[in-house]
């Protein structure tokens, strides 16, 4: 019996020893792992920042070297703006909105500000601006094509319409963008007049979306196929819904119907033969309705001797073998 303690006793007093030699290796073992990592560690922010430090010299260098040869160099100076700006602003006007200043770095230019600035003014349909080095910068403009001025509110038939007003007259280009000119330009009083169109939501550089405009546009378009020596569009007054009645510049008013699903090619096909018959006859339309497929109401221009036969006949002539 005391054997067997004692032997037990010695076994379980053998074995701490063996314990604590275990745990001191795994103490040892973890902080070796412990310190690597800190090394690593240490050694990636070492070269982090280096690469910062350097990258920052670089970068110090390269904006130093940029100013000495580049923006403050007198040879990269603008003194040369040439401009393409088919009558959309003088080049005055130009300079004050892009900076675009004589005697400023090209490189200290900011184009693509004013390549925005530009595009976003409603006459102006594209931009383009180059940087030719040493000294010039190159700007071009095209202007949108107005097709229509559109008549004053209030503004009846009997007005001729060339009252542009520079600031407040809307015009339209073949899309329906809007566009109110500060300024006056000849070709603006030749424009077609258009009457019956609300102005009431137009915004300068946004396309109106009204039933009237499309259909005044899309008549203009069509019309445009004629030869322009034989039609050429005075006005169109689109203020009826069914109807849209063009007056050309002889004076003549043509009917033509809007609504619904139009036959606008039959329709144009009769005033064809309208237009050939007077060049045949020398006639002059006054009034035509073209919305009948058949027997088109037609009224021509009276000449002087027409009007008066009309208003007194001639009852006796030398010429009638009756009164010889």
């Amino acid at each position: 019996m005391n054997t067997r303690r004692s032997t037990s006793g010695n076994r379980r007093r053998g074995g701490a020893p063996a314990r604590r030699q275990h745990l001191l290796e795994v103490n040892v073992r973890t902080a070796s792992i412990k310190r690597q990592r800190r090394g690593k560690a240490s050694g990636i922010l070492w070269r982090i920042s280096v690469i910062v430090i350097v990258t920052a010299l670089l970068a110090t260098g390269v904006r130093i070297a940029c100013g000495k040869f580049f923006f403050k160099n007198p040879e990269y100076d603008l003194k040369h703006l040439v401009t393409h700006l088919n009558g959309i602003m003088t080049q005055e006007e130009l300079v004050k909105l892009t900076g675009f200043t004589e005697g400023k770095n090209i490189f200290s230019l900011d184009l693509e500000q004013a390549n925005q600035k530009l595009a976003a003014l409603p006459e102006v349909r594209s931009v383009s601006i180059e940087r030719t080095l040493p000294d010039t910068i190159e700007v071009g403009m095209e202007p949108r094509t107005p097709v229509f001025l559109f008549a004053a509110p209030g503004e009846g038939e009997a007005s001729s319409g060339e009252s542009f007003v520079p600031g407040k007259s809307f015009l339209c280009d073949k899309d329906g963008i809007m566009m109110r000119p500060a300024r006056l330009d000849d070709k603006f009083l030749g424009l077609p007049v258009l009457r019956g169109v609300s102005q009431e939501n137009a915004v300068p550089g946004r396309k109106l979306e009204v039933p009237s405009l499309a259909t005044a546009l899309m008549l203009r378009q069509a019309l445009s196929e004629l030869p322009e020596e034989t039609f050429r569009i005075s006005s169109i007054d689109v203020s009826k819904p069914y109807a849209a009645v063009v007056t050309d510049a002889s004076g003549a008013k043509f009917t033509f119907g809007t609504l619904g699903e139009v036959d606008l090619a039959s329709q144009l096909a009769r005033l064809r033969k309208l237009l050939d018959h007077c060049q045949e006859t020398g006639r002059k339309i006054q009034t035509a309705n073209l919305m009948l497929s058949r027997n088109t109401p037609v009224t021509f221009v009276l000449t002087p001797e027409q009007g008066a036969d009309k208003i007194a006949p001639v009852t006796t002539s030398k010429k009638n073998p009756k009164h010889n």
